[in-house]
């Protein structure tokens, strides 16, 4: 991840922005973050890639799913994706989208929310064996 933020910071200094000015919806900062976005894909989790821009996961699929409009009616928009691209070179790919180099923070957090969700499971599993044992003390078991 340090990789791709020096390309971020390399990309905005070649193209002579600052990202504090990139936080507003004009078109051309839309198109300048989209742009690294799209080009960044497959280097780094859409939750990742969204945290560099102070957005979320689903600014990440907004971009990738409108990048192919913006390079068909935009040579501005394809301009800023080529100097991403240029950027990113480097920048090595994940080799394995299961396991990618992860903030120990937000793994701990989907740790504790599976933790969660696996107790829930639990309960509701214990919840659902005690009817089905009402139900044949109640009714005789039924072949």
């Amino acid at each position: 991840m340090k990789q791709l933020k020096i390309a971020k910071n390399n990309y905005l200094q070649e193209l002579g922005m600052e990202f504090k000015s990139l936080n507003s919806r004009e078109r051309t900062n839309v198109f300048v973050r989209n742009a690294f976005i799209c080009a960044s894909r497959g280097l780094s989790t859409a939750k990742i890639l969204g945290g560099m821009w102070d957005r979320d996961h689903s600014t990440v699929c907004h971009a990738t799913k409108h990048h192919q409009a913006n390079v068909n009616f935009s040579d501005e928009y394809v301009h800023y994706f080529k100097v991403a691209k240029k950027h990113l070179e480097k920048v090595p790919k994940l080799t394995n989208r299961k396991l990618p180099l992860r903030d120990p923070i937000i793994l701990t957090e989907e740790i504790r929310k599976l933790e969660a969700r696996v107790n829930f499971l639990e309960q509701e599993n214990k919840h659902l064996k005690s009817l089905v044992e009402f139900y044949y003390n109640r009714y005789g078991k039924q072949d």
